[in-house]
């Protein structure tokens, strides 16, 4: 199987797009109010990332970092992420959200996508052998995780079942 030829920061790049379509499109899907508002901040939160990658990615071509960072240098389990996407990409992404008539649903893919790059990110972190890139990546991490303890909790509001089984009991 060979490689990824993708430099990590594009991958990071494409993949906060693909939030931020993603967000986008679930924000639209859903009348409730409050829904809307947390998938437009999570939209910002992710082109908030991709300012960061855009900018990482700058600094580390000037400091011809960039190549220590493609993916011959990171493990099969990050390769396959990487092949995969962390949201559902492009065409895939768009009717995976329209077969979804809940917002349980939605936020189901939401938190998978939030798994993936918290998995890849804090992969990436310790691998990094830039002090400044490293603390970005865990920053991003951070955050990340926040996103999936926000998502969850709006799906246990929508999701009986989520929640029961979240919380251990139903309301």
């Amino acid at each position: 199987m060979a490689r990824t030829e993708m430099s990590i920061f594009d991958f990071a790049m494409r993949a906060e797009k693909d939030g931020i379509g993603f967000y986008t499109r679930a924000a639209k899907k859903f009348n409730d109010r409050e829904l809307r508002d947390l998938f437009m901040k999570l939209a910002k939160e992710e082109a908030r990332h991709l300012e960061t990658f855009i900018g990482i990615k700058a600094k580390a071509e000037k400091k011809g970092a960039d190549q220590c960072f493609r993916s011959e240098a990171v493990s099969d389990y990050l390769d396959t992420i990487i092949r995969e996407g962390l949201f559902p990409k492009g065409d895939s992404m768009v009717k995976r959200l329209e077969k979804v008539n809940d917002v349980g649903g939605a936020c189901a893919i939401a938190m998978e996508a939030e798994k993936n790059a918290i998995m890849l990110y804090s992969e990436l972190a310790k691998i990094s052998k830039d002090k400044e890139q490293k603390k970005i990546l865990e920053d991003i991490t951070k955050e990340e995780r926040s996103h999936i303890v926000m998502v969850g909790s709006a799906r246990a509001d929508y999701d009986p079942a989520y929640a029961a089984m979240r919380f251990g009991r139903f309301f």
